[in-house]
């Protein structure tokens, strides 16, 4: 990748990235930063194409503001970094970021190279003109796609010719999208002929299920063991799984609950099996540490017939040790 196409990816993705990044904590833990401000979705779902097969957002807005974000203050890039950032593309992640959705497209379809399979879309206050005018110094065209504003970068330098250019749409005054060309297009056709996520029963049935959460994820189970590239052997002897979803609230703490709908209720049923010997020995492994016992008292299974669910919480005693591993890291 050349300097020029850097640059744009810092100018555009870094606006949301970083913005899903806000959890640095959840990062810390290799959990995912969803946020949901109210139990039917967001307005951005609007924007995300009927097809999508994983869908996550976050409120970053409430993920800044909240008690666990300020324990981790720390893990996040420097106040040097922020400012540079700021300085050339007039955009304070602290103020102008409200919240972020995440998107995996199915292969086969819209997503036929790995980088088509993603969009990002981000709320806030953006210079547009601004934006533009860096992104213009450094190599992007800037256009028009169904009357909206679109930024797009080719990377001339590039040795893999098949790789889609990248783009940044200003579809709203105050929502981007940013990914590859054909993804950016597809949500802007999304909203405008009105075939979007909102009318995917099975999609918004999960998003629908998600009851007093700040924090979800939701989508097909097969997009994620695609994209982690899972060795057939484990894939072979996994239960079948059609659905999930994940929702937790972040506040002081951590907590929420991870759900697997699967194809029958017997791949459920076997799919409790295989929790159920996981949680005995995460219990039997957490000896006599009080904070890492009180988070496997915390691991609660549930679910019946083909659905499977896993409560959880995160104690403040943990965080006391994650926390203190972190200024630990910090210091060296």
């Amino acid at each position: 990748m050349s300097n020029k196409t850097r640059y744009f990816v810092a100018v555009s993705g870094a606006i949301l990235a970083i913005g899903l990044g806000t959890g640095m904590v959840a990062s810390y833990l290799g959990l995912p930063v969803s946020v949901l401000s109210s139990a039917a979705g967001p307005d951005e779902l609007q924007y995300v194409p009927a097809d999508a097969a994983v869908v996550a957002y976050a409120n970053v807005r409430e993920v800044m503001n909240s008690q666990f974000r300020q324990r981790f203050r720390e893990m996040e890039p420097s106040s040097k970094e922020r400012n540079e950032f700021e300085e050339k593309t007039g955009l304070n992640f602290e103020q102008d970021i409200d919240s972020v959705v995440a998107v995996m497209m199915p292969r086969g379809n819209l997503a036929d190279k790995p980088q088509e399979s993603f969009l990002l879309l981000a709320r806030g206050r953006f210079q547009a003109a601004r934006l533009e005018a860096l992104a213009l110094e450094h190599g992007a065209e800037v256009g028009d796609y169904q009357g909206k504003r679109l930024i797009t970068h080719h990377d001339t330098d590039r040795t893999d010719t098949s790789a889609e250019d990248m783009a940044v749409g200003f579809v709203e005054a105050d929502l981007i999208a940013f990914g590859s060309v054909n993804s950016v297009r597809a949500s802007i056709d999304a909203h405008r002929g009105k075939r979007n996520v909102v009318s995917n029963n099975e999609m918004m049935r999960l998003v629908n299920e998600i009851d007093d959460a700040n924090a979800w994820a939701v989508g097909c189970f097969d997009a994620i063991a695609s994209e982690a590239g899972l060795p057939s052997e484990i894939q072979s002897h996994m239960p079948a799984i059609s659905w999930f979803s994940a929702a937790g609230h972040i506040n002081g703490g951590l907590s929420g609950t991870i759900k697997a709908e699967t194809k029958d209720e017997k791949a459920a049923q076997n799919l409790r099996e295989v929790i159920q010997g996981v949680l005995a020995v995460a219990k039997m492994q957490s000896g006599n540490n009080p904070s890492f016992r009180a988070l496997a008292d915390s691991l609660i299974l549930s679910g019946e017939g083909k659905t499977v669910a896993l409560a959880f919480a995160v104690p403040s005693e943990l965080l006391d040790v994650l926390e203190g591993l972190a200024k630990g890291k910090k210091g060296q």
